[in-house]
């Protein structure tokens, strides 16, 4: 157990961090190895948990040619879940504090023109998801998409356009549903204070995930992949 939960730090610091353009301090990756980092410019602040599964990496991509040239930026104390793939070809920011469901898909761009299939630029159009944004199962997150701090957007919805701040958006299109009280929220920063046991939690369960981990079921897992 100590030595497969050696490796996850391990991984990170030779693997991953190496492939970030800066990343913060205290970044928590559970199941490093299914976390898919293509391109460049992406960085990610401090605090950040990210949750990944073998079935369901998290895939973070910039594309960058003579025509494109992606960036993404992950703020502080964000939460991204299993599933989530993030695409970008001009600009992506999530904003501090801002959780992501499982299954979300986020990009910029359509990646192709509507007439012209060979045009994978497509006109992308940059993406800003403000602070404490949270963001429900299998949402779609289209280019040009804003969304305000304190915003809700409901499983499931596809969001293309402008969400105001403080506000519950649901549905295919997204709509609004109702406004919140922006005096009452209460946002992630608040567990990485002194007297929190956040971190210790999902240490804990990172431990629980890897309980079963051994040299000879690593080597079993080489020969029988299904098993």
């Amino acid at each position: 157990k100590h030595l497969f939960n050696s490796f996850s730090a391990f991984y990170i610091h030779h693997f991953l961090k190496p492939r970030f353009k800066d990343f913060g301090k205290n970044v928590m990756i559970l199941n490093p190895q299914h976390l898919k980092i293509f391109g460049n410019n992406i960085s990610i602040g401090d605090y950040a948990t990210l949750i990944t599964a073998p079935d369901k990496r998290i895939d973070l991509s910039t594309w960058e040619t003579d025509k494109i040239n992606g960036e993404l930026q992950l703020g502080k104390y964000i939460l991204i879940s299993p599933g989530t793939s993030i695409r970008s070809a001009q600009k992506i920011v999530i904003g501090d504090s801002t959780m992501i469901a499982s299954d979300v898909t986020i990009t910029d761009s359509d990646w192709h023109d509507i007439y012209d299939r060979t045009d994978y630029v497509a006109s992308p159009k940059e993406v800003i998801i403000q602070e404490n944004v949270w963001i429900g199962e299998k949402s779609l997150i289209l280019k040009g998409s804003k969304i305000g701090k304190n915003s809700i957007i409901g499983a499931g919805s596809v969001v293309s356009g402008e969400v105001p701040a403080n506000v519950v958006f649901a549905g295919n299109p997204a709509k609004e549903i109702k406004k919140l009280d922006e005096k009452s929220f209460k946002t992630r920063e608040s567990l990485f204070s002194e007297s929190s046991t956040y971190l210790e939690d999902l240490l804990t369960i990172e431990k629980k995930t890897l309980e079963h981990n051994s040299l000879i079921n690593w080597l079993k897992s080489l020969i029988w992949p299904g098993k």
